[in-house]
This record gives C-alpha cells, structure tokens and sequence, in this order.
C-alpha cells in the first residue's frame, strides 16, 4: 500500500518471532539497557512457602509506607486465602481480585487499590496485564512453579517501579 514506512515496535518482552525476524534480517532490533533514573534491580528468591515468611515481608514492606502482591492463583480459594492474610496480618488493608469478577467490581477494585485503599492486594495472574504503582515493591508469589517463566517475569516487573528496592519471592510447597 506504501513504501518507506519505518515501524517502531515497543516490548518489554520480545517474543521469539520478533527475535527470529531481526536475527534473518527482516527487522532491526534495538536494546534498552539501561534501567531508569534511581531504578534499582529487583532482589528474587526461590523458596518454599511458610505463612512466617509471609507475614515477615509483608510487615517489612508495610513498615516502609509500601504495598505488597500476593498473586494467588486459585480462584476457588482466593477468599479463603484473603480470610488467612487478614488473620496473619491484622494491620493490612486487604483487597482481592481475579478474573471471575464482574467487570464494574474489577474495576472498582482497581481504583481502590490506586487510590490507596489497599495495601495488600491479592490476585490471580490477571495482574500481568498492566499494574503500575510506585509503592508496590514487594511481590509473593504461591505455586511459582505452576507458572511459566515468561508469567513470572511479566508479573515481577509490576513490582520495584520507583526508587526503593523490591523484592519478589517467587514460592513453591515445601517438598517439591
């Protein structure tokens, strides 16, 4: 239809087709490697969960005025598990989300989570799709071994925005 169009396509996360294409010579690739101003690298650990070690870095993470993801996966449990968070952590404001939601209440719970009514949030991998909060900088994950590293690294980078160091604990049941 044209001729000498320049396309500019943006991607945190190149997918393999991108990758073959600038590797044949189809399309250029460029890499931004450099992090932005005061962007600290996220600290991730792999290891087994204990409801210790979640209330431990949840509290850390509140102590500092920040916000924490639990991306729990299950929506059939989610309550249950918010039930639990709230009884561990008494001092959390403690939201929940997932994709079984109606669309106004997703919505709704979105915005109170921008609009600080939330400093625990607690979510299935819904969340991939575009979290952006300055305080959240401490992400736990259950079952990390249920997921594929690409999720994993979609859902770490909604953490660690600002310029305090995060944390991502990437979990799994004692035993595997």
């Amino acid at each position: 239809l044209k001729e000498n169009i320049d396309v500019l396509t943006l991607s945190a996360t190149p997918i393999p087709r991108t990758l073959h294409m600038s590797l044949s010579s189809i399309r250029d690739i460029s890499v931004i490697a450099t992090p932005p101003k005061d962007r600290l690298p996220i600290q991730t650990y792999v290891t087994d969960y204990s409801d210790q070690l979640l209330v431990d870095t949840t509290r850390r993470e509140l102590a500092r005025g920040g916000k924490v993801l639990i991306l729990f996966n299950r929506v059939m449990e989610i309550y249950n598990f918010a039930s639990h968070v709230r009884s561990l952590i008494p001092e959390g404001k403690v939201g929940v989300a997932h994709g079984q939601m109606m669309e106004k209440e997703l919505a709704s719970i979105i915005n109170d989570l921008y609009d600080n009514k939330f400093n625990i949030f607690i979510s299935t991998t819904l969340i991939e799709n575009g979290i952006d909060l300055t305080a959240l900088n401490t992400l736990f994950v259950l079952d990390s071994d249920k997921l594929g590293l690409r999720q994993l690294y979609q859902i770490r980078g909604s953490i660690g925005r600002g310029d305090k160091l995060a944390y991502a604990y990437l979990t799994f049941d004692r035993g595997k």
